[in-house]
């Protein structure tokens, strides 16, 4: 098992909010406003998801689970590693998203899955949940990249 940052930034949030019904998921959020500083220093470069304004959130499964296991795995598909999403939490994943995005008013969210490698400012452009979720359950979604979802 690899750690594997779930974050989500709800694009123009004005007040925090986490899903009652997930009691057993810990968030973290943070108030992103015009010239915040970058969320992870400054090696990661993710100038795109820093600009983003609203609130990012950080989602963790808790202690001792999250030593054992993590909503996301590893996916070789090519000689390039991608992630999927593991099935026991796939639910609990779609679910999250579905949330973040009624909770931004502009219905559009933004996910950058972090693992502490290299990474490149590459913003994928928009889809929808269902085509991200199917890419997320294929292993086709690559890490430290951001993904806007609609």
């Amino acid at each position: 098992m690899i750690w594997i940052d779930f974050g989500i930034i709800c694009i123009e949030q004005n007040t925090p909010s986490i899903p009652a019904d997930m009691k057993d998921i810990l968030f973290e959020s943070f108030k992103r406003v015009e010239n915040s500083k970058p969320f992870y220093n400054d090696s990661y470069n993710f100038q795109t998801a820093d600009a983003l304004t609203g609130y990012w959130y950080q989602i963790w499964l808790p202690e001792p689970v999250c030593y054992e296991e993590s909503f996301f795995d590893i996916s070789f598909n090519s000689s390039i590693p991608w992630i999927e999403v593991v099935p026991k939490w796939e639910k609990h994943v779609e679910n999250i998203l579905k949330y973040y995005l009624k909770q931004s008013p502009v219905h559009k969210i933004a996910i950058l899955l972090r693992v502490q490698d290299a990474s490149n400012d590459i913003a994928h452009p928009c889809c929808t949940l269902d085509d991200f979720m199917l890419m997320l359950k294929e292993g086709k979604i690559k890490w430290n990249e951001l993904y806007y979802v609609y």
